[in-house]
């Protein structure tokens, strides 16, 4: 492709890709232990009693574990979109935006905009923007994992 290993290697779509990797290896830990604790508390009664009914393991899944685990996925799946707007600490310490504003993040552009250009009222403009996009994020995964109430149908 007339790129040495090196320039391909120092180039913007590997930085950000390892970025992305570094988040996941760091965050992943604590995700599982928090799917662990979970699945350990769902009462062994209820899937005794799926088994019992002769419930296979794709029903058991869908309609015993996942409905049990519903408070934990939405846990996580906040925490996991808060932790990628937010991160800013891996591009601070590996990258600091560059190769070409590539890995810029917005919480690392409202750092660099508040403190390296001295542009404050800026910074905390790029920060507020960044909670209405969290706050909009998590309004709408609350409302996709909301607790659905089976309908009745209506005696006519």
């Amino acid at each position: 492709m007339g790129l040495s290993f090196f320039d391909w290697l120092s180039g913007p779509s590997v930085a950000m890709c390892v970025i992305i990797m570094l988040a996941v290896w760091t965050t992943s830990g604590t995700f599982m232990l928090i799917f662990l604790a979970a699945l350990q508390g769902i009462p062994r009664e209820l899937e005794e009693a799926a088994a019992i009914e002769g419930v296979g393991r794709l029903q058991m899944l869908r309609h015993v574990i996942l409905p049990a685990l519903r408070p934990v996925i939405f846990l996580v799946v906040t925490l996991g979109l808060i932790a990628t707007w937010q991160v800013f600490d891996q591009v601070y310490v590996m990258s600091g935006g560059a190769p070409g504003n590539t890995t810029l993040t917005p919480a690392y552009l409202s750092y660099s905009s508040a403190f390296d250009d001295a542009n404050f009222g800026q910074g905390a403009a790029i920060a507020f923007v960044l909670l209405i996009i969290i706050l909009a994020f998590t309004v709408a995964q609350r409302f996709l994992l909301r607790e659905r109430t089976p309908r009745t149908r209506r005696n006519r």
